[in-house]
């Protein structure tokens, strides 16, 4: 019966210890990447729409 429970307990900690690695990926790789991604796509959008409907600003 303890075989059973230490096993379970050795799989909890590999599980623990995988998921703390997904979580620091997440927050040190993948947010700041992510991050950087939307705001320049969005830079480029509105870049790409002012050479076609000109800068802002009031009209001439």
């Amino acid at each position: 019966m303890s075989d059973s429970n230490s096993g379970m307990a050795s799989d909890n900690k590999s599980l623990k210890a995988k998921e703390l690695k997904l979580f620091l990926f997440i927050i040190i790789l993948l947010f700041p990447i992510l991050a950087v991604g939307v705001v320049g796509g969005y830079g480029f959008a509105v870049w790409i729409f002012q050479m076609f409907a000109g800068p802002p600003g009031p009209p001439a």
